[in-house]
């Protein structure tokens, strides 16, 4: 066949496998794009392990499969991250302490956590069946809510045991294009209950339920401010502290206790019972007058009466009331004003003697300001050392002065020389009486000291407050003051008064015995005064006693004086102790104790206090003899 026939049908054929060729591949490149098209439907249906074939070609289609596995690749990425975020973000919801419900846009509960349905003790599943408003008590509790978005309300909420406090907020938000409202809800029961005990802290006693110094003084000023009559009586126990020391606190709580439920018994309606603390307790009246003050006081006074029964003692308590009243705005100060003077009134009825009422007036205001004045004075002149010693004679039976009993006075500026007798209460009722003691006994120490040097053999007696002896170690400070001074201890002589032994406890007897084994004098001052004067003879290593100036003012015409002075000598006599009369202002009482065996006699018919210099100048014969005239004229 010639070669040109063979080339035709060969090129024919060439022709037809090239066509055949191109629709080869084209129908190839359609599959693999149907195949890519299959692996993104399988991923978008949620077959993650979908993923495309490399034909290897290096075509277009090939690069385009690579793509398609990258971005399937760098999606499955994604959606795990959000797969873990969401489950995360549920783990989370579950767990939280606070409810949190979701909320469609009509109100209906669409999901809870288990905190929501622990908050309102039901099922998630149960609460899904409501409505928000269902939950919350109040008509507009809902509204209030939507109305004030990312804001937290307190509302009264719905559950089976009744109803309870609730904190909720409301939060709106999208979720597929749907409107919903996120509601936070915190059961704050606890925290209610934790306000309402602190608001009770806050204005009451927690001990006996009564209102306490701030719930007082705010109604005080509301009153004053209304100008409305107001009548304050201020309740103060006597010797409660004995009930606490010897008994216990406990037993002293609960009395307190009863006496604030008697109190209340007691009280008219619509008063105000506070207590201040301790044993200090106000009843307010509001629109009284002073008559309605004092029948109440009179009623508490007769209802303290009856003993209180506290498991198993039966104590008996007296109150001393103070009462200040307003009239219709009168006297309108402040309430704190108010309170001093019902306590100034309480000071008074102490004074009188308690178990008693007394009324303010300005009277005990002015003395008050009186006595803030001299104790400020008082401090300023022991540190100015404006305080000088004044002695007076004690005579013995030559006649002659052998010791001296050392009394304070006080140089001031403002008010002259002034006397022990006004100025030593407020020393003692300030605590000052001990700072004074110490400055006392070492100026005494050194005054002996000098006369010894000069050759005269004379004694100095201290007193002695019962405060001292409530302070640490007075025997090692007195004693320390001593070997300062180095005054000859055989001629120092201490005072002590029956008051000083009547709480007195084993300080108090360790403290004389130190002072006795250092070879001081011990003397009971005020003999025959107070409860135990023989028993405490007996206790207390005492070398002598002073007779009180009240049974010496009766002799020798008193028979009441005359026996009891003589009983008192004879027991001396027989204990072997010295006793000092004091308060002498005659020669007849003089007379009788030296014929009774009185060793030493003090009273203004031997001298008045006064200073060193002139006690030297009273020992001469001459001298003592125009002192004598002096004093009788």
């Amino acid at each position: 066949m010639p070669l040109s026939l063979l080339l035709g049908p060969l090129a024919l054929i060439a022709t037809l496998a090239l066509a055949c060729g191109g629709l080869w591949q084209r129908r190839r490149r359609a599959r693999r794009l149907e195949r890519l098209g299959a692996v993104a439907d399988a991923f978008a249906a949620g077959d993650s392990l979908a993923r495309a074939v490399a034909a290897d070609d290096g075509d277009a289609i090939d690069r385009l499969a690579r793509h398609l596995n990258r971005m399937i690749a760098q999606l499955e990425g994604e959606r795990r991250a959000l797969r873990d975020s969401e489950q995360l973000l549920r783990g989370l919801i579950d767990v939280a302490p606070i409810g949190i419900l979701v909320l469609d846009h009509e109100g209906r509960i669409d999901s809870a956590n288990p905190a929501a349905a622990a908050i309102f003790e039901r099922s998630a599943q149960q609460l899904c069946a409501h409505r928000a408003d269902d939950l919350l008590v109040g008509q507009d509790a809902w509204a209030r809510l939507l109305a004030q978005p990312n804001r937290s309300l307190e509302f009264a909420a719905r559950r089976d045991a009744g109803s309870f406090p609730l904190e909720a907020s409301c939060t709106p938000f999208l979720r597929g294009g749907q409107p919903l409202q996120l509601l936070l809800v915190r059961d704050i029961s606890d925290r209610k209950q934790a306000e309402n005990r602190l608001h009770y802290l806050a204005h009451y006693d927690p001990l006996t339920g009564a209102a306490n110094r701030a719930q007082l003084l705010a109604r005080l000023d509301l009153g004053l401010q209304c100008g409305e009559a107001q009548a304050l009586l201020f309740i103060d126990l006597d010797h409660f502290k004995r009930i606490n020391d010897t008994l216990g606190h406990d037993i002293g709580d609960l009395l307190l206790r009863g006496v604030a439920e008697r109190l209340r018994k007691q009280a008219p309606p619509g008063a105000l019972l506070a207590r201040l603390g301790g044993d200090e307790f106000i009843v307010l009246l509001s629109g009284s007058l002073v008559i309605q003050a004092e029948h109440l006081a009179a009623q508490l006074l007769q209802a303290f009466r009856r003993p209180f029964h506290v498991r198993q003692y039966e104590l008996f308590t007296t109150p001393s009331i103070g009462i200040t009243c307003t009239q219709n705005g009168a006297r309108a100060g402040n309430a704190t004003q108010l309170l001093k003077e019902a306590d100034l009134a309480l000071y008074q009825a102490k004074n009188r003697g308690r178990n008693r009422l007394a009324h303010f007036d300005s009277r005990l205001a002015e003395d008050a300001e009186q006595r803030r004045q001299l104790e400020e004075e008082l401090r300023v002149a022991l540190v100015r050392d404006e305080f000088e010693l004044y002695y007076q004679p004690q005579i013995d039976h030559s006649g002659r002065a052998s010791s001296f009993e050392a009394l304070m006075r006080w140089h001031s500026p403002s008010r002259g020389l002034v006397g022990s007798a006004q100025f030593m209460p407020v020393l003692e009722e300030t605590g000052l009486i001990i700072e004074a003691t110490r400055w006392v006994f070492r100026q005494a120490c050194r005054q002996l000291r000098h006369w010894q040097a000069e050759g005269r053999d004379w004694g100095i007696a201290v007193n002695l407050s019962p405060l001292d002896f409530r302070q640490d170690d007075l025997a090692g400070r007195l004693l320390a003051i001593i070997a300062e001074e180095q005054p000859p201890v055989g001629r120092l002589e201490l005072e002590i008064t029956e008051t000083t032994l009547l709480d007195a406890d084993q300080q108090v007897l360790d403290s004389l015995q130190a002072l006795k084994r250092a070879g001081l004098t011990l003397f009971l001052d005020d003999f025959g005064t107070g409860y135990a004067s023989l028993t405490y003879l007996q206790q207390f290593p005492f070398d002598g006693v002073k007779i009180d100036r009240q049974f010496v003012s009766g002799l020798p015409d008193s028979r009441e004086s005359v026996a009891l002075v003589r009983g008192i000598l004879v027991i001396a006599e027989q204990l072997g102790m010295q006793v000092i009369a004091e308060g002498v202002e005659n020669e007849r009482q003089a007379d009788f104790l030296r014929a009774h065996g009185c060793q030493r006699l003090q009273g203004y018919l031997y001298g008045r206090p006064q200073s060193a210099a002139a006690c030297v100048q009273l020992a001469t014969p001459a001298s003592r003899a125009a002192a004598a005239c002096a004093v009788r004229a």
